[in-house]
């Protein structure tokens, strides 16, 4: 019976955040910021983003535009195939008239929390306290979590029409795999992380 009530409990848990994430998605929290992070995702064959690599960093630049932010730090390593996600990032940043100069690269990074803990190191060296965060909007409420227990003064923008948030069924598995990689940030917070599981709950989109 205990194992029930703990099992139904967990449960409960998993679908309020299920909730929490799908709500904070549909949340547009652009502000003007010190800087424009733009979290890593897959690069593809023959060096090719993927969709939801070339809808993030689509949705920066025109943050970039708007003024929103001088400066764009764009992370992620390398993946399966090469360049690494920040540097495939780079270049269509560029291509798309962004200044070499307002793009900073992390390409050491391979996970949310990477991302961010070396974004906030290049905001530091610079002195910038606040930034916008461009990912997946089901990825926004764990990636602000993240920032703000690193020290960035964070708001989230997601790149809405990535077709990992707009196809119904990988909208439901992100947004129910967000839940759980939310619950073990925090417990990990508490007694570490196994390495073993790095890949699944932690890995890039």
């Amino acid at each position: 019976m205990a194992g029930i009530v703990a099992l139904l409990s967990f449960l409960a848990v998993l679908a309020i955040l299920y909730l929490q994430v799908d709500a904070r998605a549909k949340v547009n929290e652009a502000r003007r910021a010190d800087a424009i992070i733009v979290l890593g995702s897959a690069v593809w064959q023959g060096e090719q983003p993927s969709p939801s690599l070339d809808a993030r960093i689509e949705h920066a630049i025109a943050l970039y535009r708007a003024g929103y932010a001088p400066a764009l730090i764009l992370c992620g390593g390398l993946g399966d195939y090469p360049p690494t996600e920040a540097e495939m990032m780079r270049r269509i940043a560029v291509t798309a008239g962004v200044p070499a100069a307002a793009l900073l690269l992390d390409e050491k990074s391979h996970s949310t929390e990477e991302n961010l803990a070396n974004a906030k190191a290049l905001m530091d060296a610079r002195g910038w306290r606040s930034a916008l965060i461009v990912s997946d909007p089901f990825h926004l409420l764990r990636a602000e979590t993240m920032a703000r227990d690193l020290g960035i003064d964070a708001y989230g923008s997601g790149a809405s029409d990535s077709p990992t948030y707009t196809a119904p069924q990988l909208h439901a598995w992100y947004t129910a795999r967000e839940a759980l990689a939310l619950v073990w940030y925090h417990v990990t917070r508490v007694i570490g992380e196994p390495a073993w599981l790095y890949g699944w709950l932690k890995g890039k989109i």
